[in-house]
């Protein structure tokens, strides 16, 4: 039986990217091209997702900036004789129900906030700009 690699990478607004991969065991012998259109219907925009909502490793850099934001990439899957790694094994997740997963994040919808406390800091803080320059119009009228 041959297993699937799911990779994946972060990539921040300055285009630095740190690349990560779970390898799940294929046991109802999906095709690889199969996963790869299952997965890209459930994306946003058929690239996108929050790493926590599906349960495998958020790769932000150790320090938050202002180019960081909650998404991941979603880069390839492919067959593999490698062995499984899973960053939940206790659960011994398969291709499919990682493929559940993403259905249940997609129909619930990508949530912005499961990530990182310090990120969602971040985050709130350049919204909080943002609003406050729209509020004077960006020219310090209000």
């Amino acid at each position: 039986m041959t297993n699937i690699r799911f990779v994946y990478m972060y990539r921040d607004a300055s285009n630095y990217k740190q690349h990560g991969e779970v390898i799940l065991p294929n046991e109802t012998q999906r095709t690889v091209e199969e996963v790869d259109t299952q997965i890209r219907s459930l994306l946003s925009d058929g690239l996108f997702f929050i790493a926590r909502q599906v349960q495998i490793e958020e790769r932000f850099f150790a320090v938050v900036s202002e180019d960081d934001h909650p998404w991941h990439e979603y880069v390839s899957v492919e067959a593999t004789a490698d062995p499984t790694f899973d960053p939940v094994p206790e659960q011994k997740r398969n291709i499919s129900n990682f493929l559940k997963e993403l259905e249940q994040a997609h129909h619930t919808g990508w949530d912005e906030t499961r990530v990182r406390d310090d990120l969602i800091q971040q985050i709130e803080k350049e919204r909080q700009e943002l609003k406050r320059w729209l509020d004077t119009r960006g020219d310090g009228t209000p």
